[in-house]
């Protein structure tokens, strides 16, 4: 009888450890490269709406940068809020080598967006290798 409880508890504990290993990995960045970061929240799909036009056109000069991003959701966002000192979705990221080279986050028009990322975005085109 005594078993039970312990069983429980511990598989309880168990799924828990595993959910947050799997949330600390969800990114996987990889720091050598740019990486882009889009905090999303579906339910402001107006105030996104920018950000999708932005990214679709970032997605012509820049398509493996876009390919790699990575986006974050309303249910995971706030772990990642105060790590990028983000204040809210909709935002988004650029980063380099653990620095945040572009941050937007609001409301704000598509060229406001495209222009700072395009520029960032050649620029360490230009001095990676």
């Amino acid at each position: 009888m005594k078993v039970y409880p312990l069983l429980f508890i511990a598989s309880l504990l168990f799924i828990t450890s595993c959910s947050n290993f799997e949330t600390k990995d969800e990114l996987n960045l990889d720091k050598n490269s740019k990486q882009i970061i889009f905090f999303s929240n579906e339910k402001e799909y107006e105030q996104e709406a920018p950000y999708y036009d932005a990214i679709i056109e970032l997605k012509k000069d820049f398509p493996d940068e876009i390919k790699n991003m990575k986006i974050i959701t309303p249910d995971i966002a706030k772990k990642y809020f105060e790590a990028f000192d983000v204040k809210g979705s909709p935002a988004i990221l650029l980063l380099h080598q653990d620095k945040v080279v572009v941050k937007i986050n609001g409301d704000i028009s598509s060229e406001q967006i495209i222009r700072p990322f395009a520029d960032a975005l050649n620029n360490e085109l230009s001095t990676s290798h």
